[in-house]
């Protein structure tokens, strides 16, 4: 036995309440012109049947008119309140639609009447209007096809009957063409309603797209915020301890060893170094991500700069058994910031060492008009064409799936191109697998004239013997709330000579202050406390306590978070980031007394 097979139900747009409500603002826009007209064309067929048809008549035709537009007028007039739900905007469209049927009769059965009775002239003039304010109702009303053949249908038929109905060949010619032309009309308007009503609903369907756009988008952020927030909460956690374990080095390293416990120490303190290098591969993606880095532009000679590049790198290519070639003589001056350039070619240097198996590395300068293109060659693996834009995001390693940590952490090439970017310097890559890579990033050249020699770096440089002689004694107040970070900072302080007062929050070192004979030389503050107490606070407390803001004062933070970094850097106070090398905290700490210190003792000379 044959089955029927069921008809395919069509889903309904999930915009047609939008489509409709739209359908619905066009007829609001559209009426007034449309019943303006329509009362206006009233009028004037009045004046040019007046002397074949009774006045009375025509007058009553007028008025019956006049208030069915008014009804419309009304109830345009109501369409704002209508609108605000949706099935009071439906019952609107009902009533709208009805007073429009019956002005379509109001004028389809007169019209049909005169057309029987008029003379020829006046016949010409029926149709020529019926047409005119037909084809001004099409544009009006076609935006909503059920009000369009409310009005269009009770409008022409009549007349249409009429004409065919009228003895003599031309009136059946214009019936019959009246019929034609209402049958084009409404597969016009037809069209004019589909591409219309496809216009709306791609309309909806653009909007509903960004919407879900913008909401992926701003999930997107979240999660990378999220990612940012977890990553700096666990580097936060896990620079405590290590810190912690770079203080107990400084203090094994200031202690009287044989041979083998020093090396057993200089293996701990390189193995600790290399724990504080991969924060602050994390620490300089927060820092750049927060806007706290601002670029100190100015004119200096370059080659200096690649020198000392070249002479640090140097054994590291040579340990790989690697040839590290610099040919950048005769380079003219740059402007750019130094410091944040020096970290970009450091970076550059170090990834194309790290990747590099055999062969070497080159660093070279060419000079084009106005620009220097700075270029790090090298004849490593290579990077695939697909991969030039990844190998510049977080934590991707093209070529370290065992997670080696000789080979870093993934951070370098992200934080140079975040840098490139902060100074306005354009970054290149060009690369063949197999064969090599060559980064390069063009400069604008500077001004000779202006140009002033790189300050040489200093390293384990902790001030001279006599600012140590002279900070002897000196009294520090040390706040942090991590017991082993607290214990090793106040024993690496007093083996250097110094008093320390310590406390684990801004309460406990004012209570602790209340015993101390003096003020303190300084105040080294951990950056975030318990219950939410920042070193700020702190400091700022203890200035106030002393009354004086001059106190010399330092925060001590693992937090990368890219808000409380910009809070930090807002204060000119020293900010150093854990785990701190025991031999730079000495050299900040002297670089803070010793002013001081000397003008305390120029004075009781």
């Amino acid at each position: 036995m044959n089955r029927q097979a069921a008809p395919i139900a069509v889903p309904p747009s999930p915009y047609a309440d939008q489509i409709f409500a739209a359908q619905m603002a066009a007829l609001r826009r559209n009426f007034p012109v449309a019943l303006a007209g329509s009362l206006l064309t009233v009028g004037l067929i009045v004046v040019v049947l007046h002397g074949n048809f009774s006045l009375r008549e025509l007058l009553a035709w007028f008025a019956a008119n006049a208030l069915v537009t008014l009804t419309r007028a009304v109830l345009v007039a109501r369409y704002d309140r209508a609108s605000r739900q949706m099935m009071s905007l439906r019952r609107w469209e009902r009533s709208i639609r009805w007073c429009t049927a019956l002005a379509g009769a109001l004028w389809g059965l007169p019209y049909a009447y005169w057309l029987f009775h008029a003379p020829f002239e006046q016949q010409m003039f029926l149709i020529i209007g019926l047409l005119t304010l037909g084809t001004g109702a099409i544009y009006a009303y076609c935006i909503h096809l059920p009000l369009l053949y409310a009005f269009e249908v009770p409008y022409f038929v009549p007349s249409f009957v009429a004409l065919c109905l009228l003895p003599g060949t031309i009136a059946h010619a214009l019936g019959l063409a009246g019929v034609l032309y209402l049958a084009v009309t409404f597969a016009f308007a037809h069209r004019m309603y589909r591409t219309q009503l496809d216009s709306l609903r791609i309309r909806f369907e653009n909007t509903d797209l960004l919407q879900r756009l913008a909401v992926e988008k701003e999930a997107a952020e979240r999660s990378n915020l999220a990612k940012s927030q977890f990553l700096a909460s666990a580097s936060h956690d896990l620079r405590q301890p290590v810190h912690a374990l770079s203080l107990y080095v400084g203090v094994l390293r200031e202690q009287q060893l044989n041979a083998k416990s020093r090396q057993l120490v200089d293996h701990i303190g390189r193995a600790t170094a290399a724990m504080g290098s991969l924060f602050d591969g994390l620490l300089n993606i927060s820092r750049l991500d927060a806007g706290v880095i601002k670029p100190r532009r100015r004119h200096f000679p370059i080659d200096s700069l690649l020198d000392q590049i070249q002479r640090e790198y140097a054994p590291q290519a040579a340990a790989r058994r690697l040839i590290l070639r610099l040919h950048c003589s005769g380079a003219p001056a740059v402007y750019s910031d130094p410091v944040l350039l020096d970290r970009v070619l450091r970076n550059l240097v170090d990834n194309a060492i790290r990747h590099t198996r055999q062969g070497g590395v080159l660093i070279a300068c060419r000079q084009r008009g106005t620009t220097l293109r700075v270029e790090v060659w090298d004849t490593g693996v290579g990077i695939a064409p697909e991969e030039h834009e990844s190998i510049f995001l977080e934590f991707r390693q093209l070529s370290n799936p065992e997670r080696d940590r000789n080979k870093g952490l993934g951070l370098g090439l992200a934080i140079v191109r975040r840098t490139a970017d902060l100074l306005g310097h354009p970054l290149e890559l060009r690369s063949r697998p197999g064969r090599g890579s060559v980064f390069a990033i063009t400069l604008p050249v500077g001004e000779t004239a202006a140009a002033a020699p790189l300050p040489l770096t200093a390293d384990a440089d902790t001030g001279t013997d006599d600012d140590k002689q002279r900070l002897q004694g000196q009294l520090i107040f040390v706040v942090e709330d991590d017991a082993d970070n607290l214990q090793g900072l106040r024993l690496l302080l007093e083996t250097w000579g110094y008093r320390v007062m310590v406390g684990g929050s801004g309460d406990e070192i004012l209570q602790a202050a209340a015993d101390a004979a003096g003020k303190p030389a300084l105040i080294v503050c951990d950056f975030r406390l318990r219950d939410h107490e920042t070193g700020i606070e702190v400091i700022d407390r203890l200035h106030e306590e002393y009354a004086d803001d001059t106190i010399p004062a330092m925060l001590i933070s693992g937090d990368t978070d890219p808000s409380r970094l910009i809070e930090a850097s807002a204060r000119a106070w020293p900010l150093l980031h854990k785990p701190v090398d025991s031999v730079h905290l000495r050299h900040v700490i002297t670089e803070l007394l010793a002013p001081a210190a000397r003008e305390r003792n120029g004075n009781t000379v």
